[in-house]
């Protein structure tokens, strides 16, 4: 989670809650959108340097703004350059499907139904996401945000190594997009295997029963 949390201050400063918000509507897929995760995440970066805040009172409330330090871009971009391990991906939930053949075949039909079920939900939500995206809207305003706050041009820039500020900030979104296409693909291809083996297991029993 942290190297996300650096991910998004590279373009924006943000509040806890904030990033939690944007977690909680994109990136729920990758990692935990609980509070205490987000904080404890911004408490390690704050002890490595990476990040700092700053406070202002908003409606009577104090407020943390986080924003990326040298130090956490560095460590952001040594991270990024490094290659993408698919196989990093860990769900131990697998273990309930591994072991699954210890359970009586009815047993197996409904828990196949609840995992479709929740397929087919995220399915949805992260097909909504994508029919929500106004990528054009989108980009103007991230480059009115950074126009305002100039300081994070030159940062971003020099990573992306862009020709000017649209340029860099198209990049960001095009891969932002990707990663969400890359998850409905995922999704898909994990609803129809799922499908599959339960008429697999449906027709079985039914032979059987013949």
């Amino acid at each position: 989670m942290d190297k996300l949390i650096l991910g998004l201050l590279m373009i924006k400063h943000f509040t806890v809650y904030e990033i939690r918000q944007i977690i909680r509507q994109n990136f729920t897929s990758i990692c935990s959108d609980s509070l205490g995760s987000i904080q404890a995440a911004l408490k390690k970066l704050s002890q490595q340097e990476a990040v700092t805040f700053s406070e202002y009172v908003e409606k009577g409330k104090m407020k943390k703004e986080y924003s990326l330090t040298p130090v956490g871009r560095q460590l952001f971009l040594d991270w990024l350059k490094t290659p993408i391990d698919m196989g990093k991906t860990k769900n131990m939930d697998l273990g309930k499907f591994l072991f699954m053949g210890y359970l009586p075949r009815k047993l197996q039909l409904d828990m196949l139904d609840l995992t479709i079920k929740g397929l087919e939900k995220e399915l949805r939500q992260l097909q909504d996401i994508k029919n929500s995206i106004r990528l054009a809207e989108e980009e103007a305003e991230i480059q009115i945000y950074l126009e305002k706050n100039s300081h994070l041009i030159a940062g971003l820039l020099e990573a992306s190594q862009a020709s000017n500020l649209a340029e860099s900030i198209s990049q960001v979104a095009y891969f932002e997009l990707k990663t969400l296409e890359f998850g409905i693909d995922s999704a898909r291809f994990q609803l129809d295997w799922f499908k599959k083996l339960r008429q697999e297991l449906e027709l079985a029993e039914e032979n059987k029963e013949v």
